[in-house]
């Protein structure tokens, strides 16, 4: 099945170049990369057009849901493959997320918390993940779980495979980070079969996280994500 890679990107020179190499050696030459680059104000689109990809260019920033709405509306794929365009995450793990496609599921999470083998390392470091964001993602997702009957353990996740059939009967509105947990819920609401599955998260080489390079912006991105579980719980059917 044709894959469609979606990296939605913001000032992300210095990781793109590298992300991208990266994916080509996990991925068979019919399949498609599509980055957004979402506003940037850095050389991340030129470093994209280096490349055999499909780029979109927003002229100024909207959010990183509006750049994977972007994304998954001129992909071609049967199956759409969201990775961050950080390099945190491994595309060589790719092929763990496709094999939940194989054993018949919907949706397949890369999740940073779910158990693995028995004998594995920690998956991740401090610095990968933040203390404080791990809290926030442990509290969400046990809301969610809670409210919804569900029992995912990364409801943030943004390594992610779907079918692209399911994806696209979504309606998407969200613009910005709760776009993670819209795709969760309406995904519950539209009974895909759901799989998690572990992979790897690794600290960033090159510039900073933007998501919270704002004033309060964990209690704002909190907030938003609290308004989009009471939509759902309330209004998603």
């Amino acid at each position: 099945m044709k894959k469609s890679i979606i990296l939605p990107v913001f000032n992300e020179s210095g990781n793109i170049s590298q992300l991208i190499n990266k994916i080509y050696k996990s991925i068979s030459s019919e399949d498609e990369i599509i980055v957004v680059d979402d506003g940037s104000t850095d050389n991340t689109s030129e470093e994209v057009k280096k490349f055999d990809c499909k780029l979109i260019v927003h002229p100024e920033n909207k959010g990183k849901g509006a750049a994977m709405i972007s994304g998954i509306k001129i992909s071609s794929g049967d199956l759409v493959i969201f990775m961050g365009g950080d390099g945190q995450d491994d595309p060589s793990e790719i092929k763990n997320l496709l094999k939940g496609i194989d054993e018949g599921y919907d949706y397949v999470i890369g999740s940073r918390f779910v158990s693995g083998s028995s004998n594995e390392t920690k998956r991740y470091s401090d610095k990968a993940i933040l203390p404080i964001n791990k809290i926030g993602n442990n509290a969400l997702t046990f809301l969610i779980n809670l409210l919804f009957g569900q029992n995912i353990t990364d409801s943030q996740s943004e390594f992610k495979c779907f079918r692209a059939e399911k994806l696209k009967s979504l309606e998407l509105i969200s613009s910005r980070y709760e776009i993670e947990t819209e795709l969760l819920i309406k995904s519950f609401r539209k009974k895909f079969k759901i799989k998690e599955v572990p992979v790897h998260r690794y600290e960033r080489l090159h510039g900073k996280s933007y998501l919270f390079d704002v004033p309060f912006g964990r209690f704002i991105f909190g907030l938003k994500v609290l308004k989009t579980i009471i939509l759902g719980f309330i209004f998603w059917r």
